[in-house]
């Protein structure tokens, strides 16, 4: 008997342990997807703002 109940107990224990890795797993990958989303905002926002100086400094746009 007791080793019936230390096999099922292992057996959840490694259950257990799968499940946390799993969300483990999940909230790096959640977390790397924000950074990604993050890091385009970002090229996006330096291309927009170099575009504007490199007009504004040819004349295209005028000086605020």
């Amino acid at each position: 008997m007791n080793r019936r109940i230390r096999k099922k107990q292992q057996k959840q224990r490694e259950q257990r342990k799968e499940l946390e890795m799993k969300w483990l797993l999940d909230l790096a990958n959640a977390i790397d997807a924000g950074i990604r989303e993050w890091q385009k905002e970002m090229e996006r926002r330096y291309v927009e703002l170099y575009a504007e100086e490199v007009a504004r400094r040819m004349g295209l746009i005028p000086k605020q």
